[in-house]
């Protein structure tokens, strides 16, 4: 708390009152640092839609613009072209083996992935035949019964349609770097 003077009458008050003590002159208080008010908020919410509507490019109502690039098509793989058929299913693994997962775990599971990172970092062929894949991760840790986390690596192996999951194994440790 710091004394000033009245700019009315020049007795000292507080600089916490609301007027003057003597005369009753109300203090004019200077901004309190850090409040801007709501102008800053405004313009950052308008940059926020000019960037998105600059992203997506603009929005046209003429038809003929929006048809005349076909869609692209995505890449057919070959039934034994495991690199194809792997990248083309790690994003279904990812999702589909995700609750397979936990479920094996006693306890509590954590996961250690990043936000748009994928749960499977490596595939191999479970049955080459049928066109049966392996995903296998370890960006989880499962909780002991001591309340401990310990690192895990799990497999699960997916249908050829990208969406079954067939069987899921876990075991302590990390992939190899």
């Amino acid at each position: 708390m710091a004394l000033i003077k009245c700019r009315e009458c020049g007795t000292e008050i507080s600089d916490k009152a609301a007027a003057c003590v003597k005369c009753g002159a109300p203090l004019k208080l200077a901004k309190p640092k850090g409040k801007t008010g709501c102008l800053p908020v405004i313009f950052g919410i308008v940059a926020v839609f000019v960037v998105i509507g600059a992203l997506s490019g603009g929005h046209s109502d003429d038809k003929s613009s929006r048809n005349s690039a076909p869609a692209p098509k995505t890449e057919e793989c070959k039934k034994d072209d495991l690199q194809c058929l792997g990248d083309k299913g790690i994003v279904g693994a990812s999702v589909y083996c995700k609750d397979h997962v936990e479920r094996m775990a006693s306890h509590s599971v954590r996961w250690t992935d990043g936000t748009f990172e994928l749960k499977f970092s490596r595939f191999r062929w479970a049955d080459q035949a049928t066109g049966e894949i392996t995903y296998i991760g370890d960006k989880a840790e499962f909780q002991n019964g001591f309340g401990a986390y310990t690192p895990v690596t799990y497999e699960c192996d997916m249908a050829s349609d990208n969406k079954t999951v067939l069987d899921v194994r876990v075991r302590e440790g990390r992939l190899p770097g």
